[in-house]
């Protein structure tokens, strides 16, 4: 019986360059694809980001315009407080309105508590890879590093508030002045006031002028402070308005 067997044609190099084409395009076309998945994937998150940054920065703005509101309040009262403390001699009226001032005064919030949602994923995640305006990720930078100036200015409010807070201690009976049930509830009890006065025959802890002067100048103290405090905070709110429209304008693309 005869066997057949099938005669194998070598391929030619045509076939073998059509076989290697087909292969290389192959995996260049997966290639190209898990790319553009992984650029869409960035960029939709460079999107979330630079979203989320925008609406950080809007919170910022209104922390901001709360702030400079409780400056410029500080401004007035501590200037009225200081005249007041610097007169030789108070009518009641007077001596009332130096303990709601003063309470006013301690009372008053301006330290914004800026947001870091967005900028702590930023660094954490290392997001800023995937911002590709480079202008934005500049001006989050310094937006951020100015951020930092302005709390080493807080610490130097703190420590005069803290020293304002001990002569208000040494002034006042601060017991007159009633607990606050709400945001800018300033209660001041007259009549226990006036009952102090009867018992001790003076409506303040002490009548020593250096003391009340002294406070005064503590008082003075701190509206440059918080004026020079305002200037940076004002200078924050621009950047970030220059950031936001920047940002909205990438969104825009």
């Amino acid at each position: 019986m005869e066997v057949h067997h099938h005669s194998h044609h070598p391929k030619s190099w045509k076939e073998y360059v059509q076989e290697f084409l087909m292969l290389f395009f192959a995996v260049f076309l997966g290639f190209m694809a898990e790319y553009y998945l992984e650029y869409r994937a960035e960029r939709h998150k460079e999107h979330d980001y630079l979203v989320s940054m925008k609406e950080d920065l809007k919170a910022d703005l209104v922390e901001i315009d709360r702030g400079i509101m409780g400056m410029e309040k500080i401004k007035s009262v501590g200037q009225r407080l200081e005249k007041l403390l610097y007169k030789p001699a108070w009518s009641d009226n007077e001596i009332d309105s130096i303990y709601i001032l003063s309470l006013n005064l301690s009372a008053t919030l301006i330290k914004p508590n800026f947001a870091t949602g967005t900028i702590d994923q930023l660094k954490n995640a290392g997001g800023f890879r995937l911002i590709k305006n480079q202008e934005i990720v500049h001006k989050i930078s310094a937006y951020e590093k100015w951020k930092q100036t302005i709390l080493l200015q807080e610490e130097s409010n703190s420590h005069n508030w803290r020293n304002i807070h001990l002569l208000q201690n040494k002034l006042l009976h601060v017991t007159t002045l009633g607990l606050p049930e709400k945001l800018n509830d300033i209660r001041l009890d007259k009549a226990e006031l006036e009952r102090i006065q009867k018992s001790t025959g003076s409506k303040f802890l002490t009548s020593d002028k250096k003391t009340l002067y002294e406070y005064a100048n503590y008082i003075w103290v701190q509206r440059g402070y918080v004026a020079y405090y305002e200037i940076m905070v004002k200078m924050e709110q621009q950047q970030a308005k220059e950031l936001i429209k920047l940002i909205e304008e990438e969104l825009e693309h």
